[in-house]
């Protein structure tokens, strides 16, 4: 490209470069959870996914399998009654990957429909099961909770289970409902684990299991609970959301703080940045609406972003271009993924005397601003992937590069990158 087209772009507000596959991995099967990327030993990455048939697949940051783990468990004649025997050993919900005996290296845990939770070592070989009594699609919380290691997750039996490192049942709880909702920690001055149910219900229990408080919403919660300091101080918040269209905002006693109706279901996590530099946490989540939103920690609207069908998937934001400035990655079921400026830009409205739309390039905060316009979501790049989008995540290689890492549901993995023109 020449340096006067170079010029252009840079003055239009347009990005340089562009967004290419590096490789593609094919599972030959369908893919049921969304890639989970870690560093598992000091210096080398890896990338772990489960598949609809019941295999839990470890490759390195080139695609190479270093292992795989296929479930065995027979199915019994009752179960082949209610199951499909082709799908009953799907691993729907991401595996952890953690060091739970304190080797250095990070051990692979997961769930799966059967209801058998596992843990394999880090060449993928078994070293423990646990039998619960509904299908398993939470992953598993890993944390020191009272000076000792637990893996805390939840099951459709309607309980979240709390083991040891060796496997062996702590306590478990048993909520209104299933629980696909993946459980997470909160930390204040009482340490809470935090999580939604099939019913709506979002649960605050103490580190021994007994329940805190609860907080009812209209619709199924599969989201896991996003937790941070939205506003700039100690104070920690819990962000969610549910079937019933809205995006909840709870402080630690359950209180709502606010919340935000969108147009369709809110199935993942939020993702909370601070994407302006003031401080304060945005919040950027997907919607069965098609949109990706952005809104500020007090629940305003900075942009949003309409694809052409749902999203599902988690977004997260990096800097993929190495340009200092923030991207949000979000990936959706109308088979691409979209890649926006964190930031979103400025219309500015109809004037006259002044061409019909001018864009420019601005810094979001919480004051109300004279200027007659208003923020939208600003796509840098899309890349058109060859089926549905249930998940994504990044690694950094070895020249300090964001690389994304695509899960589709069609059974393909895709690693995307960035390109300089």
């Amino acid at each position: 490209m020449s340096v006067i087209s170079n010029t252009l772009k840079k003055l239009s507000g347009k990005k340089l470069g562009k967004i290419e596959k590096k490789w593609v991995f094919d599972t030959s099967s369908s893919m049921s959870s969304s890639p989970i990327t870690e560093e598992i030993t000091k210096g080398k990455s890896g990338i772990a996914f489960g598949t609809q048939d019941g295999k839990m697949y470890m490759l390195d940051a080139d695609a190479k399998i270093k292992w795989f783990y296929s479930i065995q468990e027979k199915i019994d004649e009752i179960q082949q009654m209610f199951l499909d025997e082709e799908t009953a050993k799907g691993i729907y919900a991401s595996p952890t990957l953690a060091d739970i005996n304190k080797d250095g290296k990070k051990e692979v845990l997961f769930g799966c429909d059967l209801g058998k939770f596992y843990a394999l070592n880090s060449k993928g070989k078994l070293l423990w099961k646990f039998k619960a009594d509904g299908e398993i699609r939470s992953s598993a919380l890993v944390e020191y909770i009272d000076n000792k290691l637990e893996i805390i997750f939840g099951s459709n039996d309607q309980h979240l289970y709390a083991l040891n490192a060796k496997g062996k049942l702590l306590w478990k709880f048993k909520a209104d409902s299933g629980i696909e909702s993946d459980p997470a920690i909160l930390k204040a001055k009482k340490t809470q684990i935090i999580f939604g149910s099939n019913n709506g219900k979002i649960y605050s229990l103490d580190t021994n299991g007994k329940l805190l408080w609860q907080f009812k919403t209209k619709g199924k919660i599969t989201a896991k609970p996003a937790i941070g300091a939205i506003y700039a101080n100690k104070k920690k918040y819990i962000v969610i959301g549910s079937a019933d269209n809205n995006l909840y905002v709870l402080d630690e006693n359950g209180k709502l703080e606010w919340l935000y109706e969108t147009e369709g279901r809110i199935c993942s996590e939020a993702c909370l940045a601070d994407i302006n530099n003031d401080k304060k946490l945005e919040i950027i989540f997907g919607s069965c609406d098609d949109n990706i939103y952005c809104l500020s920690c007090r629940g305003s609207k900075i942009w949003s972003y309409e694809t052409d069908f749902w999203v599902v998937a988690s977004p997260f934001v990096i800097d993929i271009d190495n340009d200092r400035k923030l991207e949000v990655v979000a990936g959706s079921y109308d088979n691409s993924v979209y890649i926006l400026d964190a930031e979103g830009t400025f219309l500015l409205d109809y004037m006259p005397g002044v061409s019909g739309i001018t864009q420019q390039p601005g810094h979001y905060n919480d004051l109300i601003t004279a200027e007659p316009g208003k923020y939208v979501g600003k796509k840098l790049w899309q890349y058109k992937t060859e089926g549905m989008i249930i998940g994504s995540a990044y690694i950094t290689n070895s020249k300090k590069q964001k690389e994304v890492i695509i899960g589709i549901k069609e059974g393909k993995l895709d690693n995307l990158t960035y390109k300089k023109d």
